[in-house]
């Protein structure tokens, strides 16, 4: 009730202030305060965490993406089938100017609002996140995972360049990412089905051999090889380690991961070898599946050697 209360107050006071002449800048910092006490007084610094889920479930992926770019800086996100998504999609083409908040997200504010649902809400963001906040109809990029005591509302997932969001700053362009067909019908095209990409993951004696999809994330992470590099247990059911590039997830399969999967968290930028079950999440792109030794994927630990594996 105290809360309650406060937050009353601290917006009588704004109200009581914009009646008396208050300009456009003390109105923002205002309202800065009304959302720093309500949206992110749970804020806290932990760790991340899984991949959050959406209230009822995992919302579905689009085939929207769309490019940001402010200054020498471009990120694109994919945006999830929702109308909001839709309605921001159909906006695009912009120009606006980037505003920061709390030290964790650039925001813009679209020329129209968005229609959200519940099925949209959360408040345990994560990096890498594209979202949407209601009471300001503003659009934010996430460079920090954001814990907020008032509900957001997701629009899409970050594909690459997560790391160039901290650094923007100033006007924004927002744009549609037109899709680029893959290669058909080329000796390139017919030479990328025949081959397959099988890559073999090493440690205390033991051998997992991956057989690789054919995606371009794929492709970079075989480019990429040989690595040695240190493998980190996530949750109960996951290897994970960090490839020194992104890689490029936009004609990915979304993942559907069993035990044995090898896939992509865009997000993070982790490679991911899962031993359990897990099923879908938003950023979460199949690479291949364990042909041997996927009984080897929960012992592995420390540094690991990750190589191409030839015929």
């Amino acid at each position: 009730m105290k809360k309650r209360i406060a937050l009353l107050c601290t917006a009588a006071l704004v109200f009581s202030l914009s009646a008396c002449g208050q300009t456009e800048q003390t109105q923002n910092e205002s309202e800065a305060e009304v959302q720093t006490e309500s949206q992110n007084e749970s804020q806290t610094d932990t760790p991340s965490e899984a991949p959050a889920e959406a209230a009822d479930g995992e919302l579905a992926m689009s085939d929207m993406v769309i490019r940001i770019t402010s200054q020498e800086y471009t990120v694109t996100f994919q945006m999830y089938d929702t109308a909001a998504a839709e309605e921001l999609y159909e906006q695009l083409p912009l120009e606006l100017e980037l505003s920061n908040f709390a030290d964790a997200q650039w925001m813009f504010y679209p020329p129209e609002e968005l229609n959200v649902t519940d099925e949209e809400i959360y408040r345990d963001g994560k990096k890498g996140e594209l979202s949407y906040y209601e009471p300001w109809g503003d659009v934010f990029m996430l460079y920090e995972d954001f814990q907020s005591g008032d509900n957001m509302h997701r629009l899409g997932v970050c594909l690459s360049g997560i790391d160039e969001i901290e650094h923007m700053s100033g006007n924004v362009s927002i744009e549609k990412e037109e899709e680029t067909e893959p290669a058909e019908n080329t000796s390139e095209g017919i030479q990328q089905e025949e081959d397959s990409m099988q890559i073999q993951v090493e440690s205390d004696g033991n051998t997992i051999v991956f057989e690789l999809n054919d995606s371009q994330a794929a492709r970079e992470l075989y480019e990429q090889l040989p690595l040695s590099i240190e493998v980190e247990d996530y949750s109960t059911n996951e290897k994970i380690f960090y490839p020194p590039e992104e890689l490029d997830v936009s004609d990915a399969p979304l993942a559907e991961a069993g035990a044995g999967t090898l896939a992509y968290y865009a997000p993070w930028g982790d490679v991911v070898m899962f031993y359990e079950d897990f099923g879908g999440a938003g950023g979460l792109y199949e690479l291949g599946e364990a042909v041997s030794g996927a009984e080897y994927i929960s012992e592995l630990s420390g540094s690991i050697q990750v190589e191409q594996l030839e015929e």
